[in-house]
């Protein structure tokens, strides 16, 4: 095996998954872990630094490796692998001593742990600046890190301690789950602890990245012990800035973290940019293709490569062949004479079989010498739309299931039709553990078991969240693209059958009538209601009725009993308890006792005000009456606030004529949902997504050098 290059990846967080790549990464007897330094940064000492406090702790990890990782159950063959190792550092931040440094002294000696952690300076390892910062945490602290991310960064930026760029790669920063809006809160922290004096430009650039999925179900019990029970089926990431020397770079640094050349595992990219199945424009593909072209020199090779590259700018040789028709067509130019012209020599380069027996000249105009340098210093029209990635982490946002499945299991397992009223209040129930066998109810296994799971997953999952999908899409996309959409579910094996039963966001966005209400709404917004009968004209007939409604969802009924039996017998879940707060004053003779679910767990504070929460808020910017068209999201939330104290959405007594569900209510800036940026149009909310991720003012920047150019001073 060749030898490693050197790489310092830096964990952020203390939770599972962290344990878990501790053990994994940290297992020094691994040649793939040569050159690899891991660091943790993390406030729980207790649990990452062993019991002297002296030195990391060492992890066990015990792999139930499965025969496939997309249809895993304990009944099919299934082997144990097991994982030891340690981090090569733990540093300890938010300590008093941190909130309290002088942080006007620029010695090395007051930098705190985290900026420690990130720089390499006194750190106890030899790994320097690091390369990678990843959060393994959940969704609800991806904000507050990353506010203490960029006040380390911008600290270690104006004392140089980064290193500079070109010299050095960017440091890139993410998560390993960036559902929430992740590019979101990295742009209003950023902004949030941007310094004074900051000139607009990091001395080293820095890049963003977040998988769609968590790529591990693990657990841990115990410090030093977890076990991973399952890796997820696919890994897919959205990268910032979208071009392909980020994309180039971190593919070298996740694959190593998420040991993808030793399990097989394939990264694939998200947005615009992304295979053509994955409803991008095949630039990746074409990318990965060329930079792996090792000989150029003989005619297959050159034409593999040129087959490959040639497929996005055929995109835009297409666009253009199809203006030139319509222009034709203005003209009176006949289409036998305009099909008498020759085709580009793009589309002949790569499609024309006469090609083949040509010498490797017959593409020096299609390929560079170096197609490899080509293709990672020139842009594809898909990354010129969305330089930031942004429709790529929207497809991490609005395709996670967890944000879906654990509020509608909460709101049916926490049901009690005896007590009603004490129930709504805060979701107390009865259990007896002697009678059910288990201390605590079973989240999977008792909760989605209840009918109610899996008709509210259904009708959320598969309905109200696909008209948002489907209406945002086609705001934001350019034409023809739908990198949201084609992710829709999150599972494939579940959107196969939603596509197949006619149930995709465009079917249900079409048949609700609500894409092209979204469209109309807008278009009077930008245009005024005098152009709506002009321009709409030659469309089709106005649907009978608009909205939700009952029917929408082919073969609901099934697809509810498929989820909820499905999820209840899963059986790498059906051991997860419910998060539960136990009134032990309750306790009768026979074992009954009174339960109520904990609201501080991350099934409320990560999927209700950073799942949810975001989805009514952009149907409330598409203009969608929530109450109508969402009501089964808008119950859940309600009846989930209510256990939390919280007001994220306007409870339905307080909603009046001309009142806003999301952007009036009480407690939205909690949430993620767009209107707690401030954002309540579309319009506000492409150019909220225009903002650099990192706070860099670009456009301020140019415009200061034009003004100490020479013409300005002639002026």
């Amino acid at each position: 095996m060749a030898p490693q290059p050197p790489q310092t990846t830096l964990l952020i967080g203390g939770s599972n998954g962290t344990a878990t790549l501790c053990a994994i990464l940290g297992d020094k007897s691994n040649p793939a872990n040569a050159n690899h330094v891991l660091r943790v940064a993390t406030r729980s000492g207790d649990k990452y630094l062993d019991d002297n406090k002296a030195a990391p702790r060492v992890w066990r990890c015990t792999e139930k490796k499965h025969l496939s990782d997309v249809v895993a159950a304990d009944f099919l063959p299934t082997r144990l692998i097991t994982h030891v190792g340690a981090p090569d550092s733990v540093f300890v931040y938010g300590g008093q001593q941190e909130e309290g440094e002088n942080r006007n002294d620029d010695g090395a000696a007051s930098l705190n742990p985290l900026e420690r952690a990130i720089s390499g300076v006194h750190a106890p390892d030899n790994g320097g600046p690091v390369d990678i910062i990843i959060l393994a945490c959940p969704v609800s602290a991806h904000f507050a890190l990353l506010r203490r991310i960029a006040k380390a960064m911008y600290n270690l930026d104006r004392r140089g301690l980064l290193g500079r760029s070109p010299a050095r790669p960017p440091i890139y920063i993410g998560s390993l789950y960036a559902a929430g809006g992740f590019d979101w809160m990295s742009r209003i922290a950023f902004l949030k602890e941007r310094p004074v004096d900051f000139d607009g430009t990091w001395k080293r650039s820095l890049g963003l990245f977040g998988l769609k999925a968590f790529p591990y179900l693990t657990k841990s019990l115990k410090a030093g012990e977890v076990t991973l029970h399952g890796r997820f089926p696919q890994l897919q990431v959205a990268v910032c800035p979208s071009n392909a020397g980020s994309r180039s770079r971190v593919k070298m640094l996740l694959d190593r973290v998420l040991q993808n050349n030793e399990t097989g595992k394939k990264l694939e990219f998200l947005g615009l940019s992304s295979n053509e199945m994955l409803g991008g424009d095949g630039t990746c593909e074409e990318e990965l293709q060329v930079m792996n072209e090792k000989d150029y020199t003989t005619t297959s090779s050159a034409m593999s490569a040129a087959s490959a590259y040639g497929g996005a700018k055929n995109a835009m040789i297409i666009a253009a062949q199809t203006h030139k028709q319509i222009k034709n067509a203005k003209e009176g130019i006949s289409a036998s004479a305009a099909a008498t012209s020759t085709a580009p020599q793009i589309i002949m380069a790569a499609n024309s079989s006469a090609t083949a027996t040509n010498s490797h000249s017959s593409t020096k105009n299609l390929l560079p010498p170096k197609p490899a340098l080509d293709a990672l210093l020139t842009q594809s029209l898909a990354d010129q739309a969305d330089p930031f990635s942004s429709l790529a982490f929207l497809t991490c946002t609005l395709n996670s299931t967890n944000q879906i499945l654990h509020p509608c299991i909460l709101v049916a397992l926490f049901r009690d039709e005896a007590n009603p009223e004490r129930n709504e209040k805060d979701g107390t129930i009865s259990w007896n553990p002697t009678k059910e066998l288990t201390p605590l109810p079973r989240f999977y296994a008792d909760g989605a078991a209840k009918a109610e799971a899996g008709q509210l997953i259904t009708a959320i999952a598969g309905g109200e969240m696909y008209f948002v999908i489907d209406a945002l899409e086609r705001l934001l996309s350019p034409r023809g693209y739908d990198p949201i959409a084609a992710l829709h579910g999150g599972e494939p094996v579940g959107r196969k059958v939603m596509n197949f039963l006619g149930n995709s966001p465009h079917d249900l966005g079409s048949r609700s009538g609500l894409t092209n209400l979204a469209l109309k709404t807008e278009f009077v917004k930008l245009y005024g209601n005098e152009s709506v009968n002009e321009s709409t004209a030659s469309g089709s007939d106005e649907e009978d009725v608009i909205g939700n409604r009952a029917g929408l969802i082919n073969r609901e009924k099934l697809l509810a009993w498929c989820m909820s039996t499905g999820l209840s017998h899963n059986s790498r879940l059906n051991a997860v308890l419910s998060p539960c707060i136990i009134d032990e004053s309750s306790r009768q003779e026979d074992g009954t006792v009174q339960i109520k679910p904990n609201a501080q767990t991350r099934f409320f504070t990560d999927d209700t005000q950073h799942g949810l929460c975001i989805c009514l808020g952009l149907g409330e910017l598409l203009g969608f009456d929530l109450e109508r068209d969402m009501p089964q999201t808008l119950y859940v939330v309600r009846r989930l606030q209510k256990w939390m104290k919280k007001e994220f959405v306007l409870p339905q007594e307080k909603v009046t004529a001309g009142s806003m569900i999301v952007g009036d209510a009480k407690d939205v800036s909690e949430t993620s949902a767009p209107q707690a940026f401030g954002v309540k149009t579309v319009q506000e909310l492409k150019r909220f997504l225009q903002l650099d991720v990192f706070s860099e003012t670009h456009e301020l920047n140019a415009e200061g050098v034009l003004r100490k150019s020479g013409l300005m001073a002639r002026l």
